[in-house]
């Protein structure tokens, strides 16, 4: 038996750096100052208090790593906090430069230490889940990414007996046809709460409850994030317990009227909400108690299991259930050196991934245009330019090696998205305040963190082919 866990590795190899960690936050950070999400939010939480968060939690980010909180919170926090110290050996300077779980940690933190703020943490914690998921998402683009996947890499995948993965989307299915185990969740499939075929979302839907905003329904989904692999794995655990538990009340009914009877009332004089649970499980048994995140398939596996574009952080409960298994062999791909420290007790073989990627023709294609850049004042004062209208100032050097990746035709597609886009805000008339010019330079910068270009690039793109794509 073969089977394939996949990460988020294999986003980035097919769809470039719009699905790395600093694109996905540097979407959210911009996004928010266009007021993406006002109906996100019920128009409760603005651009500027989002962004303002996040540059907040550097201070946080860096206490943490100068050892300020060594002795915060319980065992869960503990042990993340120092699972992040060993990860970030030099002081935090910029926003993006944070994981993206890491993010529930620093909140974590600033409630425990604001205690007067606690009642807060999960609608918060919630709230930051939607802006990470919305951004993933990257307006749909994610959906599309087996469209770059050619027939080779789809005979690799379907050549798999079980297929795992650790992301949220659905590309493996469309790619294959065959089913996929999501083990944090997954954006076709809603939330518990949300999800009229669970107990608990059909009585929420009974009650006019439902909170999902119809432009955001992925960011409803059943994804799990959390600063803490073992959080995750007792969520999972959690929701099969309770699977157990009730059906256990399902047999009851069925087997002893009278017994259940008696022991219903006294649940309902004990726990309303319980006893709204189990009672609507006992008269609608073809619902779910919640969603099965497979990891039970994952700790009965045989056989030999390849790993492709999982970065070991975080990721302890997987390689539990790993270890627990019955498998014989693991074959980990890395990516880097960093991630080739994975803790898996069973045998093992670590393989550069590349090695997978070139007999598949699917190694991401290189260019080096060398366009006409020349070395002067005149240059360093556009790049400052383009560097202030981004709002994502980077060094020239990495402006010019950037520009110079991008292949002709990837130009021309770009320069279209950005003249429709210029056209689009003309139509607007012009700009009535800074804060509104402001904004449309966001909505252009927007457009290359969408489509992993790093948003001065694209501008000095832009620039670059103006005239002769006008006089064309």
């Amino acid at each position: 038996m073969r089977s394939v866990l996949v990460g988020n590795g294999i986003n980035i190899q097919f769809g470039g750096k719009a699905y790395s960690n600093d694109f996905i936050m540097k979407r959210i950070f911009l996004g928010a100052q266009t007021n993406k999400y006002e109906s996100l939010f019920d128009g409760q939480v603005s651009g500027e208090i989002i962004t303002g968060i996040f540059k907040g939690f550097i201070d946080t980010a860096n206490k943490i790593i100068n050892g300020d909180y060594d002795s915060l919170g319980d065992d869960d926090d503990q042990e993340a906090i120092k699972d992040f110290m060993s990860r970030y050996t030099e002081p935090v300077a910029k926003y993006h430069e944070i994981m993206l779980e890491d993010w529930f940690l620093l909140i974590r933190v600033f409630f425990i230490t604001n205690s007067d703020l606690k009642d807060q943490w999960q609608s918060v914690k919630q709230g930051f889940e939607h802006l990470i998921l919305d951004a993933i998402y990257n307006e749909g683009m994610l959906t599309s990414l087996h469209k770059n996947m050619n027939k080779k890499v789809k005979r690799f995948f379907a050549g798999f007996d079980y297929i795992f993965s650790l992301n949220y989307d659905n590309n493996l299915e469309v790619l294959t046809g065959k089913e996929v185990f999501h083990l944090h969740g997954d954006y076709s499939v809603p939330a518990d709460s949300e999800n009229p075929d669970t107990v608990r979302g059909y009585l929420r839907q009974q009650a006019g409850q439902m909170v999902s905003v119809s432009e955001f329904h992925h960011c409803f989904c059943n994804a799990m994030l959390d600063y803490s692999g073992d959080l995750k794995f007792r969520r999972a655990l959690a929701i099969r317990e309770c699977t157990i538990e009730m059906n256990r009340w399902l047999n009851l009914s069925k087997h002893d009227k009278l017994e259940y009877e008696k022991q219903i009332a006294l649940l309902k004089e004990k726990d309303e909400n319980t006893f709204q649970l189990v009672s609507t499980y006992v008269q609608r048994p073809d619902l779910h108690i919640g969603t099965n995140y497979h990891f039970d398939e994952l700790s009965n596996l045989q056989g030999e299991l390849y790993i492709i574009g999982l970065s070991p952080n975080n990721d302890g409960h997987i390689f539990k259930c790993i270890n627990e298994s019955k498998i014989e062999k693991v074959h980990f791909y890395y990516f880097s050196k960093g991630d080739k420290a994975i803790p898996i007790t069973k045998p093992f073989e670590l393989l550069p991934v590349n090695e997978l990627w070139q007999p598949l023709d699917a190694e991401k294609k290189k260019y080096n245009c060398c366009y006409p850049i020349p070395n002067s004042p005149e240059v360093d004062k556009f790049i400052d330019v383009f560097n202030e209208i981004s709002f994502d100032p980077v060094p020239k050097n990495k402006i010019i090696d950037e520009l110079n990746a991008i292949p002709q035709f990837e130009v021309d597609r770009l320069y279209g998205l950005m003249k429709e886009k210029f056209e689009e805000q003309k139509s607007r008339g012009n700009p009535k305040s800074e804060s509104e010019l402001r904004r449309r330079f966001i909505e252009i910068s927007c457009i290359g963190l969408r489509e992993g270009i790093l948003p001065s690039v694209l501008f000095m793109m832009y620039v670059m082919n103006a005239k002769s794509k006008d006089d064309s």
